[in-house]
């Protein structure tokens, strides 16, 4: 898994205000819309009972006239001969009709002929004109409908027809409908917000596991990096606000790529959630854990401590590491480097803070890993003059300058005659001065210029080597990274060097360490097998340094080892050392392979290593790394001859 560049959203300024607010805002505009729709309906509701009542009293209206029109025709003979006991049974038969209250018949004089009351009690006017109708034909109040309709006989009236109905049952009716009506809308209004709280319901359940999915790493359960910025962004605030402090803590671990590829993702993903159980077995309830990518992991603390106990608190975080690891069935060890950076002591701002505990890490990283370091300023130097090397490096590249190779001449321990060249970087640069070779090379891994590098190298080393051969064959020696090995094109560029450049491929040494073959294990093993079809010589360097196994020096063409510097500065008085060597030449020798002892420094080391067998010395003592044409000036002096 590879690294990622730390990157940061915008977040908002509290933690949880935004996320608790929009619930609440959801939840006012729901009751608004609910309240909006429940006064429309009744809006409708009180609009067709107005109507209705409209046209229900037109109806009754229109009704009375006719009501009036026949008994006022049917009783208009008894008027006219003034029978005034015929009128009054006619008028009885209106009992019939409950919504007449009461009916008088008035005589051309106007003066009451008879009468007809629903209420016997009913006070009946004694002229037209106490009722009021006189040269009134209707009158409708709201809760009684007046009538008065001339009886006549042949076109002459006799007198007049004055009834009263009452409103009420049209009131009735009224109600009853309105009533029906909003109980309807009410049935309505609550079956839609049942509906609309539901479906709201639903919603925000779908948004929760939205939000939880777009803020939780699926692999650990942990917090992701979205989580992880809108948190370090509210935290910041409350920190700025309350004068308070916040520490970030960067955690990477060591060596998870080669795990990773030798057990398989799904053994790397089961690892990374044991990583995660760990680090909140130590972290407190207020603390906050995410998973940024691939193997990185970062720690949120509210720094309620001095910087003693954080201090102890970031080796508490390195200690859970130290117990191994069971996946897959296999004891797995892991490690992890850390970085601590604090607000606003090492930092102003969110990017300056995830920047310096990412700077912090890596210096653990570079300080041999395992390990937490907290965030000092001079380290933003070293980020400087790293990326001023890389800058240059890239452009150095492009056109050679400043970079050239350096030989150290390799000496066969029988009669110290020349046998090869192991080729060395250097850098020049106008402003850098001397890059060291080896921080060059750690720049060039981090920033991914190590593979052209590695073919720069090459090339010049075939092209100087091609130029040695008139005196005789000689061999250089040429290291390669572990990204070199992996480049999908390594075969076929390193043919093409040798045949552009002129040299015999059995006249080229690959040098691989010991971590570069295991790292490229399986993918490099069919590469390695061609190279040494084609005649190239293989060698592992720094032999007893990395991950030593009997494994790969069976299964691939090795043809030498070399014994690590560290071996060889304190023979032969160190009895451990003498051990060592002696097992490593015993093991090369046993597998038919040659043995090269390199910082071979005094003539006492030079003389116990030639005692033990060793084939090749290589060290100060012989000589320095030089130009190539001084080494070249070198060979015409010395004798040399094949190895």
């Amino acid at each position: 898994m590879t690294k990622k560049v730390p990157s940061h959203e915008p977040a908002p300024s509290t933690a949880q205000g935004p996320d608790a607010e929009q619930p609440r805002l959801s939840s006012r505009l729901v009751a608004t819309g609910i309240l909006a729709a429940g006064l429309a309906l009744l809006t409708v509701v009180l609009a067709l009972t107005g109507l209705d009542y409209w046209s229900t009293r037109q109806s009754m209206l229109q009704d009375s006239r006719v009501e009036a029109a026949i008994v006022a025709d049917n009783i208009s003979a008894a008027v006219m001969f003034r029978d005034a006991n015929t009128v009054s049974e006619m008028l009885a038969a209106l009992k019939s009709s409950p919504m007449v209250l009461a009916a008088d018949v008035y005589d051309r004089q106007g003066l009451r002929l008879a009468d007809y009351a629903r209420d016997p009690e009913a006070q009946h006017p004694d002229t037209l004109s106490a009722a009021g109708m006189e040269g009134v034909a209707e009158r409708a109040g709201l809760r009684v409908l007046e009538i008065a309709r001339p009886v006549e006989v042949g076109g002459t009236a006799w007198g007049t027809l004055y009834f009263r109905k009452s409103m009420s049952a049209v009131y009735t009716r009224l109600a009853i409908r309105f009533i029906s009506a909003l109980l309807i809308a009410l049935c309505v209004m609550a079956l839609a917000a049942a509906m609309v709280l539901r479906s709201q319901a639903a919603v925000r359940n779908a948004e929760n596991r939205l939000h939880a999915l777009a803020h939780t790493d699926a692999v650990t359960g942990t917090g992701n990096r979205h989580a992880f910025n809108e948190r370090l962004a509210a935290e910041i605030e409350r920190a700025r606000g309350l004068g308070s402090r916040v520490a970030l803590v960067y955690i990477d671990l060591d060596n998870f790529k080669t795990l990773n590829d030798t057990f398989g993702h799904a053994a790397g993903d089961g690892l990374l959630r044991q990583v995660a159980r760990r680090l909140q077995s130590v972290v407190r309830g207020t603390d906050t854990i995410s998973r940024l990518g691939g193997d990185e992991f970062a720690l949120i603390l509210r720094l309620d401590m001095d910087d003693t106990a954080l201090n102890s608190y970031g080796q508490r975080i390195v200690g859970v590491f130290r117990p191994t690891f069971t996946e897959v069935g296999q004891q797995v060890t892991v490690t992890c480097s850390a970085g601590i950076a604090t607000f606003p002591d090492d930092a102003a701002d969110m990017d300056s803070l995830v920047s310096n505990a990412d700077t912090a890490m890596y210096r653990a990283k570079d300080m041999g890993k395992n390990r937490c370091v907290r965030f000092d300023a001079s380290m933003n130097q070293a980020v400087v003059r790293r990326q001023a090397i890389e800058h240059a490096l890239r452009a150095a590249l492009q056109t050679s300058e400043g970079l050239a190779l350096h030989y150290q001449p390799l000496y066969a321990a029988t009669d110290k005659a020349v046998v090869g060249a192991e080729a060395l970087l250097r850098w020049t640069h106008a402003e850098l001065g001397n890059v060291p070779p080896l921080e060059a090379v750690m720049v060039a891994e981090d920033c991914g210029l190590i593979v052209p590098l590695g073919y720069w190298v090459m090339r010049t080393a075939c092209r100087d080597a091609a130029r040695w051969q008139a005196g005789g064959p000689l061999r250089v020696s040429v290291n390669i990274s572990a990204r070199q090995l992996g480049d999908p094109q390594f075969l076929e560029r390193v043919m093409d060097i040798l045949r552009e450049e002129g040299l015999p491929a059995h006249l080229l040494e690959i040098e691989l360490t010991e971590t570069v073959l295991m790292d490229n294990m399986e993918a490099g093993a069919h590469t390695l097998h061609r190279l040494s079809q084609l005649g190239i010589h293989l060698a592992i360097d720094d032999f007893g340094t990395g991950y030593s196994s009997l494994a790969y020096l069976r299964q691939l063409p090795m043809r030498r080892l070399k014994i690590d510097r560290s071996f060889v500065k304190d023979l032969p008085g160190h009895e451990h050392s003498r051990t060592i060597v002696n097992a490593i030449v015993a093991l090369a020798h046993g597998l038919g392979l040659h043995i090269t002892a390199e910082g071979v420094e005094t003539p006492e080391q030079a003389d116990y290593l030639v005692r033990q067998g060793c084939d090749v010395l290589q060290g100060y003592l012989f000589a320095k790394p030089m130009p190539g044409q001084q080494f070249q000036a070198l060979l015409a002096d010395a004798p040399r001859r094949a190895a």
